[in-house]
């Protein structure tokens, strides 16, 4: 039953006009930053933490900018499970492709690096839609109805995901079948599952599967972006030339993870300040403090 009220709101929300869902979702993050003031001590916190070059005026206008991307972004998601196929083309846009086709070239499959930018499931729906076997590492989300969501917004374009407590045999199947597999590496991790790098100057837990399954595999590395375009209707992916794996000579197995997951981290630093306010800066991504 909750399957079918959950299909039922998602298809009722994609019949909203585009005009309509963008001014709903302007209204909803002016409603989740002036009235319920949502997080908002913590993602206040976070940007000055990150933009510490920022005065009061210019830190409370990214703020206000985070929340109407944060609104946008609950209507995309919506709306998205019920997208026809011609209309996902029509709202994304792929730039650097031939920086992919390199690395499919090598026949091993393709890792993806990125981040919770922009509308990642709408980006990575519209790759899926043309033609890309796209896989996705993630994190389960806590409630079953949450979940329930989640799976139904992905499946609906043929994402596929994969538990990071699954197997790694699963992984090494799917880059036998040249497929793409996503790592988001922006999300904190408890102590015994990361671990700590920089990330906007400050340690971060985080993921290292990435960096063991390129090492491993000798798979190639691809960063990709997400934004929302200024016209607040059509998502584009950026891909970026293959990082490759660095072995600086004198490095442990562990200090070699942590160097090129650091790199990795690096570059999704970067990325997110191109576009700063559609990250989600209300993830408490610096929790797992080191021992130290």
């Amino acid at each position: 039953m909750t399957s079918f009220f959950l299909k039922l709101f998602f298809r009722v929300a994609s019949w909203l006009p585009d005009w309509l869902a963008i001014g709903l979702g302007c209204a909803l993050g002016w409603f989740f930053d002036r009235v319920l003031r949502w997080r908002r001590r913590r993602i206040t916190a976070h940007l000055a933490l990150a933009f510490p070059e920022l005065d009061a005026a210019a830190l409370a206008r990214r703020r206000t900018a985070v929340y109407r991307h944060f609104g946008l972004l609950a209507l995309e998601l919506v709306r998205l499970p019920g997208m026809t196929a011609a209309q996902l083309l029509a709202r994304t846009e792929i730039r650097g492709g031939e920086h992919l086709e390199a690395a499919q070239a090598r026949g091993k499959g393709v890792l993806i690096l990125g981040a919770h930018e922009g509308c990642w499931e709408l980006g990575l729906a519209g790759a899926s839609r043309r033609g890309y076997p796209v896989h996705v590492i993630l994190k389960e989300v806590r409630g079953r109805v949450g979940q329930q969501a989640i799976d139904f917004i992905r499946g609906a374009h043929g994402v596929c995901g994969v538990s990071r407590r699954g197997s790694v045999f699963q992984l090494l199947r799917l880059l036998k079948r040249k497929a793409l597999i996503g790592f988001v590496l922006d999300q904190n991790m408890t102590a015994d599952e990361g671990i700590f790098v920089d990330f906007f100057g400050r340690a971060a837990c985080t993921m290292p599967g990435l960096a063991v399954l390129a090492q491993r595999t000798g798979t190639p590395v691809v960063p990709i972006s997400f934004h929302r375009d200024a016209t607040l209707r059509r998502q584009v992916l950026t891909l970026f030339p293959e990082v490759p794996w660095e072995a600086p000579p004198g490095l442990d197995q562990d200090a070699l993870l942590r160097h090129n997951t650091q790199r990795y981290t690096r570059i999704l630093e970067d990325q997110i300040r191109a576009h700063p306010e559609q990250w989600i800066w209300m993830h408490n991504r610096w929790k797992t403090r080191p021992p130290a």
